[in-house]
C-alpha cells in the first residue's frame, strides 16, 4: 500500500502530500480522531512518503507493564532521533497513543518539538487528544482524522476476502471505521465487545450499581466499554424514532435491540443516551471508575 492508496483519508493525504511536494513539512504533527480508524498507518505511510526508510522509523507504544509512555523510552527514543537517517532522507517517531505519556514523558517531548533533531519527524497519535497538554498540542500540526463510511469500508473488507454481507455487517458495527472492522475480523474483538455489553446490560436488569467488570480491568478497557455502552443506546434511540434499521451500529443485535427499543419508552431512552455519553466523557478525564458505573447503570 503506498501514500496515495489509503482509504477514507483523502482529505489528510492530500493536505501532507502538498507539503511534502513543495518541501514545506512541520517537524511535529498529531494525528487525532476516534479509535480504529488508521490514524496510525496513515502517519506510517507518511513517514514513508517523505523519504523515510523502514529501518528509520521508530514507532513507541506504552510499556507493557506500567501502560504508560515512560521517560526511559523518551530518552531512548532522544538517542536515536540524533543519529544520522541510514539510507534514508530522514528519520520519523510514532508515538501511539500519545495520551499514555506520563508528566514527565511529555515535558521531555516538549523540549523535542521545540528544539527536533535535523532531518525528522515527530508524529503523535492521540483518540484523545483533550488529556494532551495545551503546550504539547500548540506546537504540533494536527492531522484530523474522520471514520471511512460504511461504504468505503465494506468495500475494502470485500477485498480482505469477506462475502459482501459480511462485511456490510462488520462495516457498519465498526461504525464506518476500516481499522476497527479489520479488526474485529481477525482478531475476535467483536465477541469482547458483545460480552462487555452483555455484563453492562445483566447488572442494569439487576438494578446492580456495582461496576460489574473484573477489579484489574484496565481505565482504557472500561472507556472502551462504556463507549460501547454509549453506541448501544444510540441505536436504541435510532430504531425508537423510527430510523433506518441499516445504521444500526450493532447490525448483529439488531433483533435484540428492537425488542428493547418497543419495550422502553423514548423518554426512558433519551436519558440514558444522555448519561451514557457524560460518563464516557466522565471516564476519559479520569474520573472515579466505580462512581462512573454506578451513574451510568443507575435507571433515575
Amino acid at each position: 500500500m503506498s501514500f496515495a492508496d489509503l482509504i477514507g483519508h483523502e482529505a489528510a493525504v492530500r493536505l501532507l502530500q502538498g507539503q511534502i511536494e513543495r518541501d514545506r513539512l512541520a517537524h511535529s504533527y498529531l494525528f487525532t480522531g476516534p479509535e480504529g480508524i488508521g490514524k496510525r498507518l496513515l502517519a506510517e505511510e507518511f513517514a514513508r512518503a517523505t523519504g523515510c526508510e523502514e529501518h528509520d522509523l521508530l514507532v513507541v507504544t506504552p510499556d507493557p507493564e506500567k501502560g504508560d509512555i515512560l521517560i526511559e523510552q523518551i530518552r531512548e527514543m532522544e538517542g536515536w532521533m540524533s543519529l544520522t537517517p541510514y539510507g534514508g532522507k530522514r528519520k520519523a517517531v510514532i508515538l501511539d497513543p500519545a495520551e499514555n505519556l506520563t508528566e514527565e514523558s511529555t515535558h521531555a517531548c516538549l523540549k523535542i518539538v521545540e528544539e527536533p533533531p535535523a532531518r525528522s519527524l515527530f508524529l503523535l497519535i492521540s483518540a484523545a487528544e483533550h488529556r494532551l497538554p495545551a503546550t504539547l498540542l500548540s506546537r504540533c500540526h494536527k492531522i484530523r482524522c474522520s471514520p471511512q463510511g460504511i461504504e468505503q469500508t465494506a468495500e475494502a473488507l470485500q477485498k480482505e476476502g469477506l462475502d459482501p454481507a459480511a462485511a456490510r455487517m462488520l462495516a457498519i458495527s465498526s461504525g464506518g471505521r476500516l481499522g476497527m472492522a479489520l479488526q474485529f475480523h481477525r482478531t475476535g474483538r467483536l465477541a469482547k465487545r458483545n460480552a462487555a455489553l452483555d455484563q453492562i446490560l445483566e447488572a442494569r436488569k439487576r438494578k446492580d450499581l456495582e461496576n460489574p467488570f473484573p477489579p484489574k480491568t484496565s481505565r482504557d478497557d472500561i472507556e472502551e466499554y462504556v463507549e460501547w455502552y454509549a453506541s448501544w443506546c444510540r441505536d436504541l434511540l435510532v430504531l425508537k424514532l423510527k430510523g433506518d434499521p441499516a445504521w444500526v451500529v450493532h447490525q448483529d443485535r439488531l433483533e435484540q435491540l428492537q425488542r428493547s427499543a418497543a419495550a422502553v419508552p423514548e423518554e426512558a431512552i433519551l436519558a440514558q443516551v444522555d448519561r451514557a455519553y457524560r460518563v464516557r466523557e466522565a471516564v476519559q478525564k479520569n474520573a472515579l471508575v466505580k462512581s462512573a458505573m454506578a451513574v451510568l447503570l443507575s435507571h433515575g
